[in-house]
């Protein structure tokens, strides 16, 4: 059973790493998006730092509240099986009918860890790009 949970955590990471190459998409077209406002700010007198700052922050919420809803759906999919057994196992040589789970507080500090840290790195090289990038009012 032990074997099972690292194999599920490593096969939702692989898809938590091809999801970051779509944020990473997402939030590069974000910084095209805004170039006018980021001059704008450049103009007010923010610095490089404080532009890194905005989009790692746009992209850690973005993980934030997609790694919340997905726990809270794992958390309620846990309650679920464990109170009504929604989940069987074929065959009639188990000692119980359904598939057995357990909540871990340790699983949802480690899922969190992970998305955290995969969504920094994925939103790290976008706000690199914004905060570099030299930009101005003027229309080209």
């Amino acid at each position: 059973m032990n074997l099972e949970r690292w194999i599920f955590y490593a096969v939702l990471c692989i898809i938590l790493i091809v999801a970051a190459f779509n944020m990473v998409g997402a939030l590069t077209m974000l910084v095209l998006e805004k170039r006018k406002d980021i001059s704008v700010l450049n103009a007010l007198g923010a610095n490089e730092r404080l532009v890194l700052k905005i989009f790692l922050s746009e992209g850690l919420l973005l993980a934030a509240i997609g790694g919340g809803i997905g726990m809270v759906i794992a958390l309620v999919v846990v309650l679920l099986q464990q109170q009504f057994h929604l989940v069987p196992l074929e065959g009639g040589s188990f000692l119980i009918d359904y598939f057995p789970v357990e909540l871990k507080i340790t699983d949802f500090i480690l899922v969190a860890t992970t998305v955290l840290a995969v969504s920094f790195l994925a939103s790290w090289i976008p706000a690199v790009k914004a905060s570099r990038q030299q930009f101005s009012l003027r229309s080209e």
